[in-house]
């Protein structure tokens, strides 16, 4: 091939109709963390009106669709569920101490603290919510196409197929930065874009695969539970989540992130 070879990140398939890159289901393995009172397969059904009010839903949900959210790992998993609980962001000391020094931050005072005796400081967390979900692994339907959202065919469609009222909002070009933005109005408006067109064997999308935003090592999935794709999902009865001190990868995690929890 003239230019060298390509550097592709995954086997995709061009679609001959709208161009976007797919990658065939075939059961693959994946975690999710869901609450045992409604299972894994339960999503909270989204409105279909257009109301532009959609900061509480998630990042691909979809109008009108119920839409579950896994990982290819349960490192990937619990570092997506416990991204809200990293450090929080700086406070600056003079709002609490009057001696503080200038640009200081409350999170300094600690670090100083902490140095002198030698120790990494840790923002505690109570993970009893975690504790109370269940680890259901899942296996994906055995036939259908994701779209693999952030390969350079997939953006290339969504910037030509910008949405009227992503325009309206501004939006001059849809870049991955929009896809991992946390614009919840954006982000699912351009859900909703892929999820609409027939595929060239005239299927709709079940999903989306992408990378995670908190490392480029973990895949994560957004399943759209329509046309029959919650039927072809198998999953299993769920495991309790252990605590961190019996489970290596959460407690990875944790540690990565500066979080620690009551009693470690």
């Amino acid at each position: 091939m003239q230019g060298g070879s390509p550097v592709v990140a995954r086997d995709v398939l061009i679609c001959n109709t709208t161009q976007l890159a797919l990658l065939p289901a075939s059961q693959q393995t994946v975690y999710r963390l869901a609450d045992p009172d409604y299972g894994p397969l339960r999503p909270r059904l989204r409105p279909t009106d257009t109301s532009d009010n959609r900061s509480t839903w998630h990042r691909y949900d979809v109008a009108g669709e119920r839409t579950i959210y896994a990982a290819s790992s349960l490192e990937g998993m619990y570092a997506e569920m416990l991204q809200a609980l990293k450090k929080p962001e700086p406070i600056p000391a003079s709002e609490l101490f009057d001696d503080a020094g200038e640009g200081e931050t409350v999170q300094d005072l600690i670090a100083h603290d902490f140095a002198q005796e030698a120790k990494e400081p840790a923002h505690e967390i109570d993970l009893d919510w975690l504790l109370k979900q269940r680890l259901y692994t899942m296996l994906l339907p055995a036939a259908g196409w994701f779209v693999d959202a952030e390969h350079s065919n997939t953006i290339a469609y969504l910037d030509r197929n910008r949405p009227a009222v992503l325009l309206e909002k501004g939006l001059q070009q849809v870049t991955v930065a929009e896809l991992r933005g946390e614009d919840r109005f954006v982000t699912s408006h351009l859900a909703e874009t892929v999820a609409q067109p027939r595929l060239q064997d005239q299927t709709r999308p079940i999903g989306l695969l992408y990378g995670s935003k908190l490392g480029s090592e973990w895949d994560c999935w957004t399943v759209w539970l329509r046309d029959g794709v919650h039927i072809a999902i198998s999953v299993d009865v769920g495991q309790p989540v252990q605590h961190p001190g019996e489970n290596p990868v959460l407690l990875k995690v944790l540690k990565n992130y500066g979080l620690s929890v009551p009693g470690m």
